[in-house]
């Protein structure tokens, strides 16, 4: 599930200027219209934990991976600005939905073998988003029409999420505790979190790295070009190595948190990624720029995942994922129009320092992801 999310979510990216010069689409109305995905989903995760009180995430992810397949289809029809933000408005909050379904089952299935697995989720969907920006990258270079692409990543993504699903839930969602004869019936999560500082810092935290993550993905090609007077080509190089710098953490983030512990790994990888960005911007040379965004990928990529799983060990877990989860979102799509506005006032290479400064963040309040309980013992 993952690794098919990471995948369209790469192959729609690789051809954004296709679907830009095909609505004849200004700066200004594509960054409106590229809104729509991240309000989707933050719409949609403030309704998805009422769901789950009642279905499971097995079921949710099944049916929303319909619409999600399809309306990638569909965006390669749109024919106007409004068509395309409404068409991405329901596409974001089918990916919404499933993101927070996916990670809540991948929060019981950590549970239920007993150890740190959720790294290796997230550096599934950090692959998918590579294996699917270069395929989409090799359409667009072999003259593929967008319509081809979407129809046949769609329709394959459909059939494969929606068999995938079955498979999941066939373990209890909360693992037995105690004697054998403790009752496996899954436990229905409540609608809402349950407030506390914990709750607070994990959303904090999570708006940062996404914030981070939205604003290296619009600016950093930018920066290097404009800034920098790096080639165009060259400057493209930058969020691939930061998203491949983030995949190859995430292949290591279980067993890292296990060996050190998610508290120190946390606040010395948002600490690698602090001071490594914070030098490049200041340097400012091509080659430094580079190693400065692979130092923040590969620093911000552990912290997410362990991010999930403290909110995962809270009261009320289904709930506090989920809003941790939005937080995140709103950080997507707060962090690019963020970033430009500085820049507007003080120049790109100053507004970039927003990254260093939600990284100190985390470094900060790497506390709250203290493990809260061993894996196997309820949160609720």
């Amino acid at each position: 599930m993952f690794f098919l999310v990471g995948f369209v979510s790469g192959t729609w990216a690789a051809r954004i200027p296709a679907i830009k010069a095909h609505l004849h689409l200004s700066a200004g109305i594509l960054g409106l219209d590229l809104l729509g995905p991240a309000m989707g989903a933050v719409v949609a995760m403030t309704i998805v934990p009422s769901v789950l009180a009642k279905v499971k995430p097995g079921r949710i992810v099944g049916v929303m991976f319909i619409p999600y397949g399809t309306l990638l289809c569909v965006l390669s029809f749109v024919g106007s600005p409004w068509q395309l933000f409404a068409t991405l408005l329901g596409f974001g909050a089918a990916v919404g939905t499933i993101d927070v379904a996916m990670n809540v089952e991948g929060a019981a299935l950590q549970d239920h073998v007993g150890r740190r697995i959720m790294s290796s989720f997230h550096a599934a969907y950090s692959l998918g988003g590579l294996f699917g920006a270069g395929a989409g990258a090799l359409a667009a270079a072999t003259g593929t029409s967008v319509v081809v692409n979407f129809s046949i990543v769609g329709f394959a993504v459909l059939v494969t999420g929606v068999v995938a699903s079955s498979a999941f839930s066939r373990e209890p969602s909360r693992p037995r505790v105690g004697s054998a004869s403790s009752d496996p019936k899954p436990v229905r999560s409540p609608r809402r979190p349950k407030f506390s500082w914990s709750l607070v810092g994990l959303c904090a935290i999570a708006l940062g790295c996404f914030l981070a993550d939205g604003a290296v993905n619009s600016w950093s090609a930018i920066y290097l070009h404009s800034s920098l007077k790096a080639g165009v080509g060259l400057a493209a190089v930058a969020y691939t190595a930061f998203s491949s710098a983030m995949a190859l953490g995430r292949l290591v983030g279980d067993r890292m948190a296990d060996r050190v512990g998610p508290v120190r790994l946390v606040r010395f990888s948002a600490g690698i990624a602090t001071v490594g960005f914070a030098a490049a911007l200041i340097v400012g040379q091509v080659a430094v720029a580079m190693v400065g965004f692979v130092l923040l990928g590969l620093g911000m990529s552990f912290v997410v995942p362990i991010v999930f799983t403290a909110s995962s060990q809270l009261e009320r877990s289904g709930p506090s994922l989920a809003t941790v989860n939005s937080f995140g979102y709103l950080g997507v799509l707060i962090g690019p129009p963020l970033i430009g506005g500085i820049a507007d006032a003080v120049g790109l290479p100053a507004a970039l320092g927003v990254i260093v400064a939600v990284s100190a963040v985390t470094t900060i309040l790497a506390g709250v992801v203290a493990p809260r309980r061993r894996f196997g013992e309820s949160s609720d």
